[in-house]
């Protein structure tokens, strides 16, 4: 029985292995190992069926073992003992990493069926070995059946036929296991691909870096081409038929220029692909705050220097997400190289191994560097920003002064308001308040925003010159209102006749500036006489109080002035009685003002030496060349002298022309015959005679 096993052992081990059992047992046993070589699929199905059977008959040995009826025979058990020994000998023979070939694809565990593992790595590219053994198993398979049921069907012809069934039903198995496997390699293939497409169209993109980089290496290489061009060079210069080689001699020198200047164009990337892209932008000098309008300044500045650093950091942020790309390409790329066996990914992984080494060294200079230009910018905020508080406490405190002068001077002018009742003097005061206010507040401007006022006269003192020539008018207008305004010759509402270039001008002062009086053009006997205009506004600089004439008809409390009426009558008229008439009539119509004058003249006797203080209307006879000039003089307003004048004039000729004796002039001529007595002139009547 023994012997019978072993020859079937031996027949099944000849069909599988081509070669005797005992070629096989005296193999080496070789682990399973991810670095060891590949085991053929020849070998590998082999050393499988060839457990198998072992393992199958192992098992049978190991049931007749428990056999009652063996256990009572000494000899069978002996027997079945040896060959059992031999059997597991046998087994520890097998080639162990062949086996575990089959068993990969066969019965995989959930962490063995990958398409990861070297061991599919191995196996894949050789799966076309597998048809190759499948026909030979098929031609062994129909060479066993052709035996069954004849003369030569042994036990061990059914056991080979028993085996080489088996062989092909786990070639099927395995033939499927690879299937599926290239099928799920393929897919992991093409999303990485496609993975790995979309990343590089995103790495594609306008980047700065990117940019730059591609600079670096394009001086690179254009460096190295220049090189070798000029090798070529050489080479020709040092043959024997340079001569012959001039024309290509030549074209390589017009390359080389060409390559000259795209190098030099390309010179800022020579030493580092990132050197301009790390550097910040330079800062500018901080203004210096010291007045409140240099704030504004300062606020721009500081938003200035933190866009700038925003920038930078902006620029850290873009380096940083194109290098999490790199990286995410470097991962696909071993993804790839994990299940792609087509291509070389080693030298990709390691051309952007060296790429990503010089971005991660360009992010971590320019962390460093955004530090420290972070903390610059922070040092240069706060200094502006102290400077920026202590203007505005500065100006917070001439705030204060300011309002407390203005609240000062405007309690003295509701004082003044209260306590001076003449308009004109209120007038003035208020200016005079309005003057010394502004003038305070500027001299606390002055000394709060001038730092060396001392320098400031002194540089003055030398413009000095120069500004009063170019400032001339300027200059002696302000004097002039000083002038005007402390000696108080001209004061607001005044009327006053100002005589320029032979025109006069008679209007009432609106008002007194510091470069001009203002006046309003009223209807006067000037302009009645000569401009034929009136209402206009006319503006008269301070400095013709000393160059030019002007008279005020209201000085000080002075409202009247002195007009006349001039009418001729003839040589024959009664003269005197027409003097008569016309002074009845304008000291009629004048007593009003005569008394105001009076008065008036009264109160500047304290201020002015007067000497002629008659204030009566007063009339004049001239000996005129068409006849006796009556010459009627009074008081009258100074505001409204047209009036009275019309009306004093309509009087007189209304009198004048109610008596006989009293003929009013004009341009006649008189013949006088020879021998005729020249005519008289008519002597007044006595006291008690009817005119």
């Amino acid at each position: 029985m023994i012997k019978r096993i072993a020859g079937t052992l031996l027949f099944t081990a000849t069909l599988l292995l081509g070669a005797p059992a005992a070629s096989a047992a005296d193999a080496p046993v070789q682990k399973a190992s991810k670095h060891q070589t590949a085991v053929s699929w020849n070998s590998a199905v082999d050393a499988y069926a060839l457990r198998h059977v072992l393992q199958e008959r192992l098992a049978q040995i190991d049931v007749a073992l428990q056999n009652p009826e063996a256990a009572g025979k000494a000899d069978a058990l002996r027997r079945l003992e040896r060959e059992r020994e031999r059997l597991k000998t046998e087994l520890g023979r097998i080639n162990a990493a062949a086996v575990a070939v089959v068993e990969y694809y066969v019965q995989p565990t959930g962490e063995q069926l990958s398409i990861h593992t070297d061991m599919y790595r191995r196996y894949e590219s050789k799966a076309a070995e597998l048809e190759t053994l499948k026909s030979d198993l098929q031609i062994k398979q129909k060479s066993l059946n052709a035996l069954l049921g004849t003369a030569r069907d042994t036990a061990e012809v059914q056991q080979s036929l028993k085996v080489t069934t088996f062989a092909l039903e786990t070639l099927s198995r395995i033939q499927q296991r690879i299937a599926h496997l290239s099928d799920a390699r393929l897919t992991r293939v093409n999303d990485l691909r496609k993975q790995e497409s979309e990343l590089k169209d995103e790495l594609d993109k306008s980047n700065i870096w990117q940019k730059s980089y591609t600079a670096y290496l394009t001086y690179q290489d254009v460096k190295k081409d220049l090189a070798a061009l000029q090798e070529q060079i050489d080479a020709i210069d040092r043959s024997d038929d340079a001569d012959a080689k001039m024309e290509q001699r030549d074209a390589l020198l017009a390359k080389q220029k060409i390559m000259s200047d795209q190098l030099s164009l390309l010179q800022s990337h020579s030493a580092s692909p990132f050197a301009d892209l790390l550097k910040p932008e330079e800062i500018e000098a901080a203004p210096e705050i010291s007045n409140p309008i240099d704030i504004f300044a300062g606020v721009s500045y500081n938003k200035k220097v933190r866009e700038q650093l925003n920038e930078y950091i902006k620029r850290g942020d873009e380096l940083k997400r194109y290098l999490r790309l790199l990286l995410d390409e470097r991962q696909l790329l071993m993804s790839l190289a994990d299940v792609d066996s087509e291509e070389d990914y080693v030298k990709k992984i390691a051309s952007l191994d060296s790429m990503t080494d010089k971005y991660q060294t360009a992010y971590s200079t320019l962390q460093d560097t955004a530090d420290v230009y972070a903390k610059r910018v922070e040092e240069i905020e706060l200094k502006i920003n102290k400077a920026i508080e202590e203007q505005l406490f500065k100006l917070a405190n001439i705030g204060g002064i300011i309002l407390f002068l203005l609240i000062i001077f405007f309690i003295m002018k509701q004082i003044a308001k209260k306590y001076i009742s003449d308009n004109e003097r209120f007038y003035m005061a208020n200016k005079v308040i309005t003057f010394a206010n502004v003038s305070l507040i500027l001299l606390v401007l002055l000394f709060n925003y001038i730092e060396n006022v001392s320098y400031v006269v002194t540089v003055l003192g030398f413009a000095s010159a120069g500004i009063a020539i170019a400032m001339k008018d300027w200059f002696m207008s302000m004097l002039g209102w000083l002038v005007i305004v402390f000696g108080g010759s001209i004061h607001v509402g005044d009327r006053v006749r100002v005589d320029k270039d032979g025109k006069q001008y008679v209007g009432d002062v609106l008002d007194i500036s510091l470069l001009r009086i203002t006046i309003l053009e009223d209807i006067t006997l000037t302009t009645y006489m000569h401009n034929r205009r009136a209402g206009r506004v006319i503006f008269i600089p301070n400095n013709y109080i000393f160059t030019e004439m002007i008279a005020n008809y209201t000085h000080v409390s002075l409202k009247t002035v002195w007009d006349g009426i001039d009418i001729t009558v003839t040589f024959d008229s009664n003269h005197k009685k027409a003097q008569l008439i016309a002074k009845e009539i304008t000291r009629k119509f004048a007593k009003g003002y005569t008394d105001i004058t009076r008065n008036q003249l009264n109160k500047l006797r304290s201020r002015y030496n007067l000497k002629n203080t008659n204030v009566e209307p007063r009339i004049y006879a001239f000996a005129e060349e068409n006849g006796i000039r009556i010459s009627a003089w009074y008081l009258t307003n100074a505001y409204a002298t047209l009036t009275l004048r019309s009306t004093i004039s309509m009087e007189i000729l209304d009198a004048y022309g109610k008596e006989e004796d009293i003929t009013i002039a004009y341009p006649t001529q008189r013949l006088r015959l020879q021998n005729e007595p020249l005519p008289q002139p008519r002597s007044l009547p006595e006291e008690g005679e009817p005119v």
